[in-house]
């Protein structure tokens, strides 16, 4: 084996061994600038997300589930009905 294929270097990270202070700057800079982006970027690139589903749980302790579902869930989903442009995913 010789010498020059048992000393291989990377020539980038020889390159920041040598030159830390220079890393130290450019880290530095690439922060000051990521920081700059995040703060100036324009309020229309984060859109208002609207999430289209209604979840309606209808908990109520000590009573039976036909009971639940007569007295309580049935009337809530006649009245959900009359909601325009309602799907219902089962």
């Amino acid at each position: 084996m010789s010498k020059e294929n048992k000393f291989k270097e990377f020539f980038a990270t020889s390159w920041a061994i040598d030159n830390r202070t220079s890393v130290y700057v450019l880290a530095f800079l690439i922060s000051i600038l990521g920081m700059m982006n995040y703060y100036f970027i324009p309020k229309e690139q984060f859109p208002q997300v609207v999430i289209p589903y209604i979840i309606v749980s209808t908990p109520y302790p000590g009573t039976s589930p036909a009971d639940i579902e007569n007295l309580v869930t049935r009337p809530i989903e006649k009245q959900l009905k009359s909601i325009a442009d309602e799907k219902r995913n089962q």
